[in-house]
């Protein structure tokens, strides 16, 4: 990247009173503080976004967002960030620069999910650079590897006397799943995702287990049988919250069991088609005294830029959100027993 391309003015995201906050019955967390926790869709700082800022001045580099205020704010990196490999045969390859990637250490974002139909675009060597790039800059990655062990392995965090363990997966055939000694993605497969909640629930059971999928449909505003049975399956299994991406819209969120499903969080900063402006929003789980908590926070992009919507315009995205998440029995809006 040149020289005078220089990493543009933070837009904070911070914390609005939009969206719902519903108490579930789940017991209270050790500790007397909060923990929040916040998930965005799909990344991808490339392509079109990655023109329109080599095509600006600094002083219109004002879509740098920040997911403030949270203890761990989760992404979807959507490709590889590298200079290097070989481009995959497929209809679509992207992949990031690695100056750009302080965008999302800027931004807040604490962990990238890399299982995703993306990550292996260019190859092993796109993949392996991204986790060194992503390492370097202290931010945390799950869900590919440079083997299986690596790719399985969750990240665990321990706040405020709570340990929070994610998992990230994916299940379809544009990126290998890791070897024993392959680099890969941990694949989405019903019995391996299990056992990995069982283990990490048998180290210690007061974790919270947070289970990160790429899947789904492209442009499908709700989920398939399949899916949906995959994710009840999770939580039957001990996880806490289920988060997907990939569809590139947003989708409900049910409450099942004793945890959440957020079946698509649809796109964040997505460069891979031109539409630089459209509403998405943030899914928030705060862990406290009293139980846990949950938020959709309606937010605006326009030309790449992140920002909370107000009035009207965040009661309309809210309210569709509502309605995505109606057609399940009990959903963050109702929480019906």
């Amino acid at each position: 990247m040149s020289s005078s391309v220089i990493l543009p003015l933070l837009v904070c995201l911070v914390r609005a009173p939009a969206g719902v906050d519903t108490t579930s019955r789940t017991p209270a967390p050790p500790g007397q503080h909060s923990i929040t926790l916040r998930f965005a869709g799909d990344v991808l700082l490339a392509s079109h976004y990655e023109s329109d800022m080599l095509g600006s001045s600094l002083e219109t580099f004002r879509h740098l967002y920040r997911l403030g205020g949270a203890d761990a704010t989760v992404v979807n990196l959507e490709g590889p960030v590298t200079t290097r490999g070989r481009k995959v045969p497929k209809p679509f390859n992207f992949r990031m620069l690695p100056a750009l990637l302080s965008v999302l250490k800027c931004g807040g974002i604490d962990i990238a999910s890399i299982a995703n139909n993306h990550i292996y675009d260019y190859g092993p060597r796109g993949l392996l650079d991204t986790i060194s790039y992503l390492d370097s800059l202290g931010i945390r990655h799950v869900g590919a590897g440079r083997d299986w062990s690596e790719a399985h392995r969750p990240v665990i965090d321990t706040l405020d006397g709570r340990r929070i363990a994610f998992f990230a997966y994916y299940g379809g055939g544009e990126a290998p799943g890791a070897g024993r000694a392959a680099p890969g993605v941990a694949r989405r497969d019903i019995g391996q995702v299990c056992a990995d909640i069982r283990k990490v629930r048998n180290e210690g059971s007061s974790t919270y287990v947070v289970i990160i999928l790429h899947w789904g449909t492209e442009l499908a505003t709700a989920p398939d049988r399949g899916q949906v049975a995959f994710a009840h399956a999770c939580i039957d299994s001990g996880a806490d919250a289920v988060i997907g991406h990939h569809p590139h819209v947003l989708q409900g969120i049910e409450r099942y069991g004793r945890g959440v499903i957020a079946y698509s969080l649809g796109n964040f900063i997505f460069g891979g088609n031109e539409r630089d402006t459209y509403a998405t929003g943030v899914f928030e789980i705060r862990l406290g005294p009293g139980g846990v908590k949950y938020a959709f926070i309606p937010v605006r992009i326009e030309r790449w830029r992140a920002s909370i919507p107000a009035g009207n315009d965040s009661l309309m995205l809210t309210g569709s959100m509502r309605r995505l998440s109606s057609r399940f029995p009990k959903s963050i809006f109702n929480n019906q027993e």
